[in-house]
């Protein structure tokens, strides 16, 4: 691990990146500020088009993808952390400057604007803290860091053990800058980011360790050990074997024997136990009725008004639908695809006719990849040692060499599934495509999907 030298840091340079706006800021009350510019724009041009209002929403952040289905508040919970991921990204690449020896990033930029999903505004959870939620991380942390501050310490005393104030939390810190690590721990806070891929990190340690590995291991990606599942960071593989191979559901409902694996989940459960509905639908006759206003309005414009745009697309024969769960079942029931191994579900992608379709790139190292076909190709002669099957006849199901030169390598892995029950259905060849990430541009992604 390098030496922790002192970071001197400098004016961060806050870029717009809402589709060609060239602005920059310094201060991030501007820049917040200016970026709620561009939804309010957005929202006065809905209003002149009333068929448009409280239909989906798309994110034009550059590189983002995101499109909101659940009303105007979540799609500015999504700006406004572009603007802190933004922040974050600028302080990584002041830490960075700091120590060039470390290195950069080799993960793929395409993911440098990808961030988490936001489901409900920032909340307070210190004790008598009366603060209406946030919807702007930034304001959010820089308010729990208050709560910090405002605690009385001995002069002198770097170490008094300062009680932490957050609901149901018992911990002690040794001092303030102890006390505000501790709170990151109930808050999710990030202090840094990679400009490079975008992934946050609490602290620069963990930033450093993220750069130095790749070094070490010439590596991009990082292979879950229980599946094919590739991850772009050693914290990201950590919260995939979580969920995916993991059985422990540490969060518990109070009033059943109802678990789960986060917290998110157990405040949907816990709206199952709510006696009465909150929401009835007014038209005459129908009696729907749901917890949450977003299901209600959603409702409303299914069944009532028929505006629901359905624009999730399907690549194999363009039927249409609302949802993108609806065009998962199309996909795996109609056309027998299945989802790359530790994947949970498919991923869609904007194009330029403005309907979702199937993604069907996933970023690798060469060497990652190379990794994977052996394994394959191992267990294929596994296969075929087991059933009899000679040399001469396995080799169509061999994988294909590489077929783009430079930095970005494309393979192609194809498999035959069983014949299907129906003799009319006959046998469904399905392929997946892995494009190497050395960095491929757009032109060259876009002649990959050309050969679909």
């Amino acid at each position: 691990m390098p030496p922790n030298r002192r970071v001197h840091k400098t004016t961060l340079k806050l870029d717009c990146e809402w589709s060609s706006c060239p602005e920059s800021f310094s201060r991030m009350d501007n820049f917040c500020k200016h970026a709620e510019g561009h939804l309010n724009a957005v929202n006065m041009a809905e209003e002149d088009e009333e068929e448009t209002e409280e239909e989906e929403r798309n994110c034009l952040w550059r590189d983002c993808g995101f499109c909101s289905v659940e009303g105007p508040e979540e799609l500015r919970r999504h700006l406004f952390f572009h603007c802190y991921h933004t922040k974050l990204k600028q302080l990584g690449q002041q830490v960075l400057n700091a120590q060039p020896e470390i290195g950069t990033c080799s993960i793929g930029y395409q993911n440098r604007n990808i961030i988490p999903e936001i489901p409900d505004n920032f909340i307070c959870l210190w004790e008598e803290c009366e603060q209406p939620p946030y919807e702007n991380p930034e304001w959010f942390y820089r308010h729990v860091e208050m709560h910090s501050q405002c605690i009385d310490i001995p002069a002198g005393d770097c170490e008094f053990p300062v009680r932490c104030g957050w609901k149901d939390c018992e911990a002690t810190a040794k001092g303030r800058p102890k006390l505000r690590e501790h709170l990151r721990s109930h808050t999710q806070e990030k202090v840094v980011a990679c400009p490079g891929c975008g992934g946050m990190y609490a602290n620069n340690t963990k930033l450093f360790d993220h750069i130095i590995r790749q070094s070490a291991m010439e590596v991009s990606h990082y292979k879950c050990p229980l599946c094919d599942m590739t991850c772009p960071s050693p914290s990201a593989l950590r919260n995939h074997v979580k969920f995916r191979h993991s059985n422990e559901r540490p969060y518990s409902c109070e009033y059943c024997e109802y678990s789960c694996k986060n917290l998110v989940d157990l405040r949907k459960h816990l709206d199952t136990h709510s006696s009465e509905p909150a929401f009835h639908c007014d038209v005459p006759g129908c009696g729907f009725t749901s917890r949450t206003l977003i299901t209600m309005k959603i409702h409303h414009k299914r069944e009532h008004e028929g505006k629901f745009v359905a624009r999730y697309k399907c690549h194999v024969c363009d039927q249409c639908f609302t949802r993108g769960n609806n065009l998962t079942v199309h996909l795996h029931k109609k056309h027998q695809f299945k989802w790359p191994s530790g994947h949970p579900r498919f991923r869609y992608k904007e194009h330029e006719d403005g309907f979702l379709r199937l993604q069907l790139i996933r970023y690798e190292s060469v060497e990652l990849t190379e990794q994977l076909m052996r394994e394959r190709q191992s267990r294929q002669a596994e296969e075929d040692e087991d059933s009899g099957q000679t040399e001469e006849d396995s080799l169509g199901a061999a994988p294909s060499e590489l077929q783009v030169e430079l930095r970005g390598v494309l393979l192609e892995e194809q498999r035959t599934e069983e014949p299907a029950a129906s003799a009319e259905e006959g046998s469904q060849e399905e392929s997946m495509l892995y494009v190497l990430a050395g960095g491929l541009s757009q032109a060259g992604e876009d002649s990959v999907m050309q050969q679909l």
